[in-house]
Order: C-alpha cells, then sequence, then structure tokens
C-alpha cells in the first residue's frame, strides 16, 4: 500500500510539473523599446564609422630658408685701370666689409632711398666693396614692405645689393657687376629693388 501511494504521489508530481512547463513563454517588447534600440544600434554605426575615419593632420607649412650670409661680388679692373679705384675710396688687399655698421661711423654719410617694387617683402644686405679713407667697411641690412621710399644715411662708398624676395614667388634681386657709387653728400640717391635686379632708379 505504502509503494501504491508513493507511486500515485510522484505521478500526481510529474503531471504538475508537466503542466507548469509545458509552453514557452514569448517577452512582450512595446514599441518604445524597439525604437530605443534602434536609436541606439544607429548611434552605434555612427560612432564606429568616425573612429575608422582618417584624422585631419596638419599639413606642416612649406620651409623657407633662411638668407645665408654671402661674399661680396669683386670689382673686375679692366688691364689698364689696375692701379686705379674709385675716387675717395681706399683700396685694400683683403678688405673686411661684412662687418656690422658701427652707430657712430667716422667716415662722410650720403642719403640714399630705397623703393622696394619686388611686389612683396625685400631683405637686403648692401654691402660698401672696399673701405673708405678711415678704414670702415660695413654690409648693412634692410628690410622693406612693399610701401613707400625709405630714406637711409650710409657711408660714402661704392657698394653691391642682394636682397631676398618673399610674398608670392620667392625670387633673389641682385646688383649683378653693376657697382653703385655714392659719394657726393648733396646728392639723395635712389636705389631700386625689383624681383630681379638692386640698382639706380
Amino acid at each position: 500500500m505504502k509503494q501504491k501511494f508513493l507511486i500515485t504521489i510522484s505521478v500526481l508530481a510529474l503531471l504538475a510539473l508537466s503542466a507548469c512547463g509545458g509552453g514557452e513563454a514569448t517577452p512582450e517588447i512595446s514599441a518604445e523599446d524597439l525604437a530605443s534600440t534602434a536609436v541606439a544600434e544607429a548611434w552605434l554605426v555612427i560612432t564606429q564609422t568616425a573612429l575608422a575615419a582618417p584624422t585631419a593632420t596638419p599639413i606642416p607649412p612649406t620651409f623657407t630658408p633662411q638668407p645665408t650670409a654671402t661674399t661680396a661680388p669683386t670689382l673686375a679692373l679692366l688691364p689698364t685701370q689696375q692701379s686705379a679705384a674709385p675716387a675717395g675710396i681706399v683700396a685694400t688687399a683683403t678688405p673686411e666689409c661684412n662687418q656690422i655698421p658701427a652707430l657712430e661711423p667716422k667716415g662722410t654719410l650720403v642719403t640714399v632711398e630705397f623703393y622696394n617694387q619686388s611686389g612683396g617683402r625685400a631683405d637686403l644686405a648692401f654691402g660698401m666693396i672696399a673701405p673708405n679713407d678711415k678704414s670702415e667697411c660695413y654690409t648693412y641690412s634692410f628690410s622693406f614692405g612693399n610701401s613707400d621710399p625709405s630714406s637711409n644715411k650710409v657711408l660714402a662708398g661704392c657698394y653691391w645689393g642682394y636682397a631676398w624676395i618673399s610674398g608670392g614667388e620667392t625670387s633673389v634681386a641682385r646688383s649683378g657687376d653693376k657697382i653703385m657709387c655714392m659719394t657726393d653728400t648733396a646728392v639723395v640717391y635712389k636705389v631700386v629693388i625689383t624681383e630681379e635686379r638692386v640698382d639706380f632708379k
């Protein structure tokens, strides 16, 4: 009798368990939940796309070399003029003309007006060919924007010019074999700087 009772309870327990787990219930998802999930997935795709895009790196600036010191052009003398030197100039065998101008030079000063017609900024090296009678020999350095003429005082003597033109197309302006002698204190000398030349105006 005891065994029949245990079998009956076991069968009833199995029936009760099978009745409870007989079908799987599907959870209900609201429309709001579906919309929120779609928005979250869309943002995930946008974020991943943005992270995969290459970063914007700035283009490095173009290297512009700074002007370097150059030697002054030599004055070629004709065979008949080997002992001659320009008036008021004492020539030496090895002139040291790449010197910074003194604040108070001993020699005579002349006035020079520089006209920058190069179309850009001009950095001009303006150097003496030979020392003056006080053994002064300097190379002046000037910077000019493309503007009105600039008036400056320099030692009386003969000069070469070399200008670095920047802004737009960079170029170099030279006096070349042209020597600019300025010795008269009563004259205002005018020097023009173009894209290629440094010369009297």
